[in-house]
């Protein structure tokens, strides 16, 4: 199937699900392309048996401009990314992104925001943060058209947990980091999404978060518990509209 997401996108961008291909305009630049191994996160699975370590689970396209728009980038250090996670399980557990946290800059000692914008597909975004031996875990549903920020403080990752693929895009300073660390400790993200012997999507504990106190909530982009200051305009022509609306990515 050939999923057509130019229209959320804003530019012409569609997605071979059979190939696993991004097709893009002729004038359109991808700076780096990356492809997700089970070997990457071989321990952030439930159980991966039978499966190879180069088997590939999902596909990062980075630096993503059209020729004309390279100078609205790289003036303001910012950078629009693709992510796609296909429609698949590792035995019952649905497919995720590794997940990590920004690293924290020496200096303002905060660490870098991100927006995203579901473009194709459904799922989850999980994200959480400890506080004084207490871990806050905050699971998004989230559809297309969706756009909101994840704080600097939390970890965050995605997982798709429809019938096709889970395609977003983000927008995110080049200064950025990320700290894959405590998801590797830890085995994972305190929830696994898996599915149940009845077909239902059921999310079990990561029994490696050992703190006492945990709270889950449920949100989806109507009830984040943090303030969203992304419209609903698509994140690359907002951008090269209004670049200097963008500066909290860098602030």
């Amino acid at each position: 199937m050939i999923i057509d997401f130019s229209a959320q996108s804003s530019i012409y961008s569609t997605f071979d699900d059979v190939e696993n291909k991004l097709m893009l305009s002729e004038d359109t630049v991808v700076e780096e392309y990356l492809v997700r191994t089970l070997g990457d996160m071989k321990d952030l699975f439930v159980n991966t048996d039978g499966y190879e370590n180069n088997f590939p689970l999902y596909y990062m396209y980075n630096g993503i401009y059209r020729g004309e728009h390279k100078r609205f980038f790289k003036d303001a250090g910012i950078k629009y990314e693709y992510t796609v996670l296909p429609s698949l399980r590792i035995h019952d557990e649905y497919l995720k992104a590794h997940g990590h946290i920004h690293t924290i800059r020496p200096i303002k000692n905060t660490r870098h925001v991100e927006v995203y914008e579901i473009l194709h597909g459904e799922g989850y975004f999980q994200m959480f943060k400890e506080t004084e031996q207490r871990l806050e875990v905050v699971m998004m549903k989230v559809k297309q058209g969706d756009r909101f920020l994840i704080p600097g403080d939390y970890f965050h990752l995605s997982m798709n947990t429809g019938v096709e693929p889970l395609i977003f895009g983000d927008l995110i300073t080049n200064e950025a980091a990320n700290d894959y660390t405590p998801l590797k400790t830890n085995k994972g993200a305190p929830l696994f999404g898996m599915k149940a012997i009845d077909g239902q999507l059921v999310f079990t504990l990561n029994s490696n978060y050992s703190l006492k106190k945990m709270s889950i909530n449920y949100v989806d982009i109507d009830s984040l518990p943090w303030k969203n200051p992304v419209v609903n305009i698509p994140l690359y022509a907002h951008f090269i509209a209004r670049p200097e609306v963008f500066h909290y990515l860098s602030d």
